[in-house]
């Protein structure tokens, strides 16, 4: 049985909370009234205190006080929240920007809900029925990857390029969804690359990142996934990885220098960073761009937003993409809106995850843009599903399509 130790190393933050309740209605001088918390209104009329930060904070300080056990009726409870990080920045904000809470500026909500995901795992009440299944899929040899599919299934892809080398110092990490769920929108980003003359190397020894594992809280997977993957990468001659995916960007830059307790030995980069040095240096040749320009407006990925602070770079290689005018939706950076995929919603409930999706989509609809676009397989993949369960005249406003499709796409 669990002795609550990583709720324990979080009473802090727990005991902080002041029960304001920004977390679940923020109100904002710019913005006017608007929402924080997507899992709490997706759920509608079913949603109530338990279902955004303020209550999911007094049922935590409950089960520090012995009030409440652990339990599998709780493990589905603290898995219906994305961990998007929009409370904290609630949490952290004032009306006022020359105001100062410190009483509340410790509080990292996601680290809070992540010990108490950790003890519930220890506790023998998680995974859940679909999180153990995708952890089974990861540390089976054949496959080492959440979807079930075998190493030569991920792959494939490489054989379509023999251009990529064995070595390098440039070194690309494929990650899982991408190769073996969007495989066009993979073949997007190697076009880009090619057109820039930019050599990379790819190893298909790599393992999945295991932001998996972490994100529902089993860390038992994680180091021999961690060790592999950089050793790896040093027999490769590795100086820069850089991923398209948001989810393995967070978990290479930051979850393993603190699991490892030092830093890596190469750099670790995300795909729009790379893009953007491309595209400062006039290194992406487009076609001629005549029409008028077309609206688009972006998706922040929580993983490489709220969790990573990478806002900027995406707007700023949207801005210098021909042909595109980059329109803001009215919740966005710190602010934005969830995608709803994100820590193991989309995997154990689907519903409410593409019910938070089609939210997202309606926002980016108000803006008049013709495309919505993202820098996220996992946000890709959700608000793809969302899109295809609105009816014919919402589809026609608007199309959902990766960064690295649009890139493409003038080229």
């Amino acid at each position: 049985m669990s002795e609550l130790k990583h709720l324990k190393e979080q009473w802090k933050a727990i005991f902080s909370c002041m029960g304001c309740g920004d977390c679940g209605y923020s109100i904002r001088t710019a913005v006017g009234r608007y929402l924080t918390c997507a899992v709490k209104e997706a759920k509608g009329e079913e949603a109530f205190e338990l279902s955004f930060s303020r209550g999911r904070m007094n049922v935590l300080r409950s089960i520090l006080e012995g009030k409440i056990p652990l339990s599998r009726e709780l493990a589905e409870w603290i898995y219906e929240c994305s961990e998007c990080g929009n409370c904290t920045e609630a949490c952290h904000m004032t009306q006022n920007d020359q105001i100062i809470l410190p009483t509340c500026n410790w509080i990292d909500h996601v680290k809070v809900w992540d010990a108490l995901r950790k003890d519930l795992v220890e506790a023998g009440f998680a995974p859940l029925e679909r999180h153990h299944q995708l952890i089974d899929y990861m540390i089976n040899d054949s496959m080492n990857n959440p979807y079930g599919e075998t190493k030569e299934t991920k792959n494939q892809w490489v054989n379509q390029f023999p251009e990529i080398k064995e070595k390098g110092d440039f070194v690309f990490f494929g990650g899982c969804t991408m190769p073996l769920r969007q495989l066009d929108t993979l073949k997007s980003m190697m076009l880009i690359l090619k057109a820039a003359g930019k050599d990379i190397a790819f190893s298909k020894d790599e393992w999945c990142c295991g932001s998996i594992t972490l994100r529902i809280g089993d860390e038992k997977p994680i180091f021999e996934y961690i060790n592999h993957n950089v050793e790896i990468f040093k027999n490769l001659g590795a100086k820069t990885i850089f991923t398209a995916c948001a989810g393995c960007y967070r978990t290479w830059k930051k979850d393993y220098p603190e699991l490892l307790g030092q830093q890596l030995p190469f750099e670790v980069k995300h795909i729009t960073e790379i893009i953007v040095e491309l595209l400062r240096n006039n290194q992406i040749p487009f076609k001629q761009i005549d029409r008028k320009p077309v609206k688009v407006t972006y998706h922040d990925p929580c993983h490489l937003g709220r969790h990573m602070g990478l806002y900027e770079i995406p707007r700023e290689l949207i801005s210098k993409i021909p042909g595109v005018e980059l329109i803001e939706m009215k919740r966005n950076k710190k602010n934005a809106w969830c995608c709803g995929a994100g820590g193991g919603i989309k995997s154990q409930f689907p519903e409410l995850a593409i019910d938070i999706s089609k939210e997202r989509i309606r926002e980016a609809m108000e803006t008049g843009a013709e495309i919505l676009t993202t820098s996220c397989p996992f946000c890709l993949g959700n608000l793809t599903d969302a899109y295809e369960t609105l009816e014919l005249e919402e589809k026609e406003k608007i199309k959902v399509m990766d960064i690295l499709d649009l890139i493409a796409s003038k080229i």
